[in-house]
């Protein structure tokens, strides 16, 4: 959007690119603007997000239970593990979880009997703005999800009178005006918009398997089980607790039996789906995060010995067994390349441990500061293995690829070809400042190439007839495919290679014709 100025039209290595609705885009875009194309700028809007989720389980717990609570509610799902992940992933999916828990503060709001019938109306009003900012992130999820809690609550509930409370007079012309006009305008100036975003992306991707994202009926309670670490037992027990507790006085609901409905209900939703992916359950985290607050509230629930003890062993069987994962088969030839990182996880282990061991030794003297305590160092751990991942990241990294070609060659020329065989890394456009050509590869892009043709080339046989045409031009190609090309003859001068793949050069590239880096000039 910021290179071609258009702003309506979304587009992924230059080709039309209709998966996902265009409010991230527009964000990052302007970033981009105001801070410049830096790493940290793509990844902005979803650690924002997180942190401003963060922001919202604090104050709906505090209204719903306390400042205990807020806190408590805001600590542990600041150290859930697939949370903070994905905080630092450049995907939509936080984005989404903060705009869908919008929601559910906005319509909180507008159950509380305590404030004025005007904050009420306003509360509301907020719920279908954050709905139609979480539908222009990512689709229709953004007011499907919200209401398919809200008609759970009310058949379970009996309560059809919270119909009349959610002020549709107003709050529908306001998610209209907000969600519409985008829609609109990319349909007319794309008329095939429709067919493929509404009937191919949504009702398709949730029918069928066309993605090959299909997993088994237990996969999310796999993904909450794993990526709710190390709260998950915390996390159930309070959502048990939680289902009987009665409605408190000050709300026209009962908060805790919808957070309840809210995670099992998004929970069902994506296991029912033929398309998983492990961040589409990142909204059920702020709902659980929730009850345990309140649950902590009621019954001055502490961090459990038993339960750092736990912690304490994780972190005592990482540094264990982090070493001995290069003497499993699979990974033994690799032991070199792994090294760095064991030595990250062993050093995430420890603080894990030590962390926990200091909780335990708090919790005597200081009961209410075991769980700061605990929290700082999950936070602690889990960045330490976050950044001993980039200890190998020479060996698979686009960056790394591109950054070993330009100290070989100086720099790309603008003007000539750069092809893209059997494969297309997401993050190879960015790191080159340019689009690529793809060869034999559709993929996400199928529609944008069907679309624009011209703008790819169909199989390998026409690649090699436009390669030997060049004078010069570049390429980015698995292993397996430039054996085969070394194999077919194809003129081809190796500048980088890693462990997923090669640029390779049209002619070869000596000293004396290095041309100056981007960075040199």
């Amino acid at each position: 959007m910021v290179a071609s100025g258009d702003w309506i039209t979304p587009r992924l290595n230059g080709l039309k690119y209709f998966e996902k609705p265009v409010l991230q885009y527009w964000i990052t875009a302007v970033f981009y603007l105001a801070l410049g194309g830096e790493e940290f700028v793509a990844r902005l809007w979803p650690a924002l997000s997180g942190f401003l989720t963060l922001l919202l389980v604090y104050y709906m717990g505090r209204r719903l239970a306390g400042v205990r609570a807020g806190l408590v509610a805001a600590a542990v799902l600041a150290t859930t593990f697939q949370f903070f992940v994905f905080s630092q992933l450049l995907t939509l999916d936080m984005g989404l979880c903060f705009f869908l828990t919008l929601a559910l503060y906005g319509f909180l709001a507008a159950q509380d009997l305590r404030v004025t019938s005007r904050q009420q109306r306003n509360g509301a009003i907020l719920m279908w703005v954050a709905m139609a900012l979480a539908v222009l992130s990512k689709g229709l999820v953004g007011v499907v999800l919200p209401a398919l809690v809200l008609v759970v609550y009310i058949v379970i509930e009996r309560d059809w009178k919270l119909l009349g409370r959610l002020h549709w007079h107003i709050g529908v012309p306001v998610f209209l005006v907000i969600a519409l006009p985008w829609f609109i305008w990319v349909q007319l100036r794309n008329p095939e918009f429709f067919q493929f975003f509404f009937i191919r992306e949504h009702f398709g991707r949730f029918a069928l398997n066309e993605h090959h994202r299909a997993g088994s009926w237990f996969y999310f309670l796999a993904v909450l089980l794993i990526g709710s670490l190390p709260w998950p037992f915390m996390y159930i027990r309070a959502t048990f607790a939680s289902w009987h507790k009665p409605s408190p006085n000050h709300f026209a609901i009962n908060p805790a039996r919808l957070l309840v409905l809210w995670a099992i209900t998004i929970t069902v939703f994506y296991s029912v789906s033929q398309s998983k992916l492990p961040g589409y359950i990142l909204p059920v985290y702020p709902a659980l995060a929730l009850l345990l607050g309140c649950h902590a509230q009621r019954e001055k629930m502490q961090v459990s010995r038993q339960m750092l003890l736990g912690i304490a062993a994780i972190g005592i069987a990482t540094v264990i067994a982090a070493p001995l994962v290069t003497r499993i088969p699979k990974f033994a030839n690799d032991a070199d390349l792994i090294a760095p990182f064991v030595a990250w996880a062993m050093a995430g282990g420890g603080i894990l441990f030590v962390a926990a061991i200091l909780a335990m030794a708090t919790m005597a003297r200081f009961p209410r500061l075991a769980l700061p305590a605990l929290g700082f160092g999950l936070l602690f751990s889990f960045q330490v293995w976050v950044t001993g991942s980039e200890s190998i990241e020479d060996q698979f990294s686009a960056e790394a690829l591109v950054d070993n070609a330009l100290d070989k060659i100086g720099d790309f020329e603008g003007d000539v070809p750069f092809y893209s065989l059997d494969m297309y890394d997401q993050t190879m456009p960015y790191y080159l400042a340019r689009t690529l050509t793809l060869v034999s590869y559709r993929g996400e892009l199928d529609m944008g190439i069907t679309q624009e043709p011209a703008k790819a080339v169909p199989n390998v046989k026409e690649f090699r007839r436009r390669w030997y045409g060049h004078r010069q031009a570049y390429a980015i190609m698995p292993i397996e495919r430039f054996a085969e090309e070394r194999a077919a003859g194809t003129p081809v001068s190796v500048l980088a290679i890693n462990r997923n793949a090669v640029i390779v050069a049209r002619a070869a590239q000596t000293e004396n014709e290095r041309r100056p880096r981007r960075d040199d000039q």
